[in-house]
């Protein structure tokens, strides 16, 4: 799947910090220490013990299990 693919590609790690500078009323967790960015703004924060969070209700160990989550939301969107 060719569009998943390139929405896994464009993820990058941005510090927590350089993230609030550019999105400061962004809601983050408290032990958030990283947050994985996406194209069209989408993103997924890393916390400290290692999940890959993107709401209570989602979040795992496994990056890719998150991913194909928040990938799911955008093609809802559009």
């Amino acid at each position: 799947m060719k569009e998943l693919n390139d929405f896994i590609d464009s993820g990058r790690f941005i510090p927590r910090k350089d993230f609030l500078e550019k999105r400061p009323d962004e809601i983050l967790q408290e032990n958030c220490s990283d947050i994985i960015q996406y194209m069209e703004d989408y993103y997924i924060q890393v916390l400290n013990d290692g999940t890959f969070f993107l709401d209570d209700q989602n979040q795992s160990k496994e990056l890719e299990e998150v991913e194909i989550i928040l990938f799911s939301r955008k093609l809802e969107k559009e």
